[in-house]
């Protein structure tokens, strides 16, 4: 029996149990770490890192596979090919940087086709003996040709951290007898007895106006759809799913490697969605399941099976909701030395894999709930506009002693600031006065790190940062990050402010769509004996029927109390 078949049937039957029906294929993250999309929340090449990536076929199928980098800042996509995995096949790569400020530059040295080609690329510069293709700033900058500026940065440093998409695009056959004619494309793609494809070079033609049979562009002689000959929709029945990977964030000067699986996101599409390399398109909003017409997505939610449908136009709204948390957990550790340099220190990556598609302005007029504040497709703010989230932060100790740094408010619902309100550190460009906000759609979550406006975080380099001032004592436990708002209880018409949009049936999440991992970092007077660790984040969901309101649905003794 296939894995995702297995998979499908144990949700089936416990979707039986539990009085469900039909939701066996739908969209959701799949807990053996096989699916169709794998979200890597973070990469970097900041901080002397280096970001490793593996892409890995389990199935008996060709796979036809968009790669996409996108920057941490507002999701812009900075790099993008198609990947063409033969039967049982493994890509690899190497995310690095020249400089301190330049470009990040992806290598591989695998022979899996690509197109554009990397590794065979005659045009690509070289290092160290293998070749690279620089990350772009395209598509958040008005140039020569482009006029896609938005209210961020403009340099290419932008590039540097962010996170990556890898989206099932198709299955690849020889024929396919529904459009023909047979151009025999996955005889093109599988390896030899070598370990190397048999026809790269036909795969990078097909996509090409100047090359000798491009079968797979839009108007071909063959008169069928862009990317259809020779591949078939990605369903469980034809080999839909099976891919997993993996990523490491290498610190080669210090002898440290953080490692971590991406998420993996089954159930995603029963169309074709192979598209022109360098397309911004397939996107995350194009999930296809269980039909073309529309999309369901399924979830725990305490031990409970919640399944939600939506319309093909908030198809994306399927793939929010496997992210949906209303509150995030994990823990931390600083140990510092005597001069306040840490010794051991933390990190989190919060990453909101979703947020460009309900905030950015080329893609929404307005925002969508469940964020707040649109991204401007405008410079005129020069770098300090962001699409802030509104959070709140309460820590612990490892005595289950509390410090609560939840926003405070008078009666009229005005901030008030005093010790027991803790706040970012230092205060950044985009934050108001309700209190702690994320800025970005990656970033990195510091405690007890030095201020430093347009520094770089200690283990990450990351410069889309913000620091935690731990109070005296509190060195080590664990944090509460709350994607609900105390000051703004949810009922009536502040039900908006921290819940999703309503499924077909009106149903909906409080929280946020929100992914990532801490990441831990020991440094020693000797290079042999530092390590590093990464745990991914935790955390708590909860859906309110339609009708109702979430303070009736999810109940204050869940939040943090004022």
């Amino acid at each position: 029996m296939k894995k995702n078949a297995l998979t499908n049937a144990v949700i089936a039957g416990i979707a039986g149990v539990a009085g469900i029906a039909s939701v066996a294929n739908a969209v959701n993250l799949n807990p053996d770490g096989l699916g169709q999309v794998l979200i890597y929340p973070y990469y970097t090449v900041n901080g002397g890192n280096s970001t490793l990536v593996s892409i890995v076929n389990t199935t008996e199928f060709g796979k036809a596979v968009k790669v996409r980098f996108v920057e941490g800042y507002n999701s812009r996509e900075v790099l993008d090919f198609n990947l063409y995995l033969s039967p049982y096949d493994v890509w690899t790569g190497a995310v690095f940087s020249l400089t301190d400020t330049g470009p990040a530059n992806l290598t591989t040295s695998d022979n899996s086709c690509t197109a554009p080609p990397i590794k065979t690329n005659n045009s690509l510069p070289v290092n160290g003996g293998q070749r690279y293709v620089a990350f772009r700033n395209y598509q958040y900058i008005t140039g020569a040709g482009v006029t896609n500026n938005d209210a961020g940065r403009n340099t290419l440093d932008r590039t540097r951290e962010g996170h990556l998409e890898v989206i099932e695009m198709g299955i690849v056959v020889n024929t396919d007898p529904a459009n023909p004619p047979a151009k025999n494309s996955l005889n093109a793609i599988t390896h030899n007895a070598a370990g190397v494809p048999a026809n790269c070079p036909k795969i990078v033609g097909a996509w090409s106006a100047t090359g000798a049979d491009p079968y797979w562009l839009s108007g071909n002689e063959y008169g069928q759809p862009e990317g259809e000959i020779d591949v078939i929709p990605p369903t469980t029945a034809n080999g839909g799913g099976g891919l997993f990977g993996s990523a490491g964030i290498v610190d080669a000067a210090n002898g440290t490697q953080l490692t971590y699986v991406p998420d993996a996101i089954d159930g995603f599409s029963v169309r074709v969605l192979h598209r022109t390399p360098g397309s911004v398109s397939p996107s995350l909003a194009d999930a296809r399941f269980p039909t073309s017409g529309g999309a369901d997505s399924i979830v725990f939610d305490n031990g409970a099976l919640q399944t939600t449908s939506y319309t093909p136009a908030n198809a994306i709204d399927a793939v929010s909701a496997v992210y949906m948390h209303d509150a995030l957990f994990n823990e931390y550790a600083v140990i510092a030395n005597a001069s306040g340099v840490q010794l051991l220190a933390s990190e989190w990556v919060v990453t909101f894999p979703t947020k460009r598609f309900y905030v950015d302005e080329p893609l929404v007029v307005t925002p969508i709930a469940p964020f707040q504040y649109l991204f401007p497709d405008s410079p005129e703010l020069g770098g300090n506009d962001v699409a802030p989230v509104d959070i709140t932060i309460d820590y612990y100790d490892r005595e289950e002693r509390s410090t609560e740094t939840a926003i405070c408010v008078d009666e009229a619902g005005n901030p008030i600031f005093n010790e027991d309100c803790i706040d970012f550190s230092p205060t950044l460009p985009g934050q108001d006065s309700t209190g702690p906000q994320l800025l970005w759609e990656a970033q990195v979550i510091t405690f007890d790190q030095p201020d430093a406006p347009g520094g770089s975080s200690s283990i990450l380099g990351s410069k889309l940062s913000q620091n935690i001032d731990l109070e005296d004592g509190f060195s080590t436990g664990w944090v509460r990050l709350g994607f609900y708002a105390d000051y703004q209880p949810f009922a009536g018409s502040q039900i908006e402010d921290h819940i999703s949009r309503a499924d077909v049936s009106g149903q909906r999440y409080v929280g946020m769509p929100v992914t990532g991992f801490w990441a831990e970092n020991t440094q020693t007077t000797s290079v042999l004996a530092n390590f590093a660790g990464l745990w991914k984040h935790r955390g708590s969901r909860c859906l309110v029927p339609s009708g109702a309101f979430a303070d009736e649905a999810c109940p204050t003794g869940r939040a943090p109390t004022p």
